[in-house]
């Protein structure tokens, strides 16, 4: 048996972050697409979500990452994917063909408030440049 789904938010001005903790399957779709749902509501211009703490993801994931790549797309939004990630997820990202989808978004640094690695994504698909921590 996997391990549940841990859900936190913080919301602040500016940002939305979303940590992800454990396992994301069908029997943990509802807890994330209902603590997604409550972010989005909030439009922030940054929607970051932590994935560093997740062991395990499926299509529940993806389904839920793309939504929110879409809802920040379309409101000329940013969206940040925190990593590392586990094993388990960077290969569902490969097997599922949507690593290419996500590297844009994808930071590996952590949270050791180190400078994150990555490019953000704004509408369009156009980079918007590096993201400091603060």
């Amino acid at each position: 048996m996997r391990a549940s789904l841990q859900v936190s938010t913080q919301v602040g001005p500016g940002q939305a972050v979303l940590r992800l903790a454990g396992d994301c399957d069908e029997d943990t779709e509802q807890s994330l697409g209902e603590s997604l749902t409550k972010v989005l509501a909030q439009a922030p211009p940054v929607l970051e979500i932590d994935l560093s703490g997740l062991n395990f993801g499926d299509s529940s994931l993806l389904h839920a990452l793309l939504r929110a790549l879409r809802a920040q797309e379309s409101r000329q939004g940013r969206l940040v994917l925190r990593g590392p990630l586990s094993s388990r997820v960077r290969q569902l990202f490969r097997q599922s063909g949507t690593m290419g989808v996500f590297e844009d978004c994808l930071e590996e640094g952590g949270n050791d408030g180190s400078r994150r690695s990555g490019t953000t994504r704004s509408a369009g698909g156009s980079d918007v440049g590096e993201v400091a921590e603060s």
